[in-house]
């Protein structure tokens, strides 16, 4: 018989798989919020993000599907945008803007990269 101390996230995990389904969410929308409730109860946060990862690199990167990529285009323009209000910050001495301006550059043409993945995956 199934330990009850874990019942009620069980229900939870239940009643939050049968939503995303009758919502007709993406089969990979569903398994990331599932990584992340599991990531939750464990008590590793990371949990999440490395299934994320592990997602885009092979349903992304390899089978080119959109919701992951569009999900990883996001995360990058998410970045793009907090690391171009720190290139405006004044306090930064010419090194770190030097290096910031790189990171900026890398993060355009990953942009790019992930648009052009996106208008060809299936």
């Amino acid at each position: 018989m199934a330990d009850k101390k874990f019942f009620g996230a069980a229900q939870d995990l239940r009643i939050m798989l049968t939503d995303a389904i009758n919502l007709a969410k993406p089969p990979l929308e569903i398994v990331l919020e599932l990584a992340k409730a599991v990531g939750e109860l464990s008590g590793e946060d990371s949990y999440c993000e490395t299934t994320r990862e592990q997602i885009l690199s092979v349903y992304g990167l390899v089978f080119k599907d959109k919701f992951i990529l569009s999900d990883e285009l996001a995360e990058v323009r998410a970045r793009l945008e907090k690391i171009s209000a720190a290139y405006e910050n004044p306090s930064f001495t010419e090194e770190e803007r030097i290096r910031i301006g790189y990171a900026l550059e890398r993060h355009k043409k990953e942009i790019e990269r992930l648009e052009q993945a996106i208008a060809t995956a299936r």
